[in-house]
């Protein structure tokens, strides 16, 4: 009865020396995260509302790609990424229509103060 580790006929093991892609340049993704951090923060007193909250969430998309291609290695896998991202859009487009007509159904004296 062979074992595991010897039958590796269909097994497909790396190259060592072709697939390892390298560390990332860790103090450039730290220095980049800070930065947008400092960018998000600001932005909140140059320009009005709407706009600084949509480039609040621009920052936050940038530093979450950043995140995912240097500290959690998807770089090398965007099938994985879009797999991810449309999950995540999923699941906030199925909870805005969840709570959504929860919101609405309230009465607008309810929200006035007496």
């Amino acid at each position: 009865m062979e074992t595991l580790a010897q039958n590796n006929d269909n097994a497909i093991f790396p190259d060592v020396e072709h697939d390892y892609h390298g560390h990332p340049k860790y103090a450039r993704v730290l220095l980049s995260l800070l930065a947008l951090l400092s960018v998000s923060l600001v932005i909140g007193y140059l320009v009005s509302p709407a706009l600084a909250i949509t480039l609040i969430f621009l920052t936050a998309i940038w530093k979450t790609a950043l995140v995912m291609r240097n500290f959690m290695h998807l770089k090398f896998e965007p099938l994985f990424i879009f797999i991810v991202i449309a999950a995540v859009i999923l699941i906030l487009f199925a909870f805005f229509f969840g709570v959504y007509p929860d919101e609405v159904a309230v009465p607008l004296d309810v929200t006035k103060p007496h």
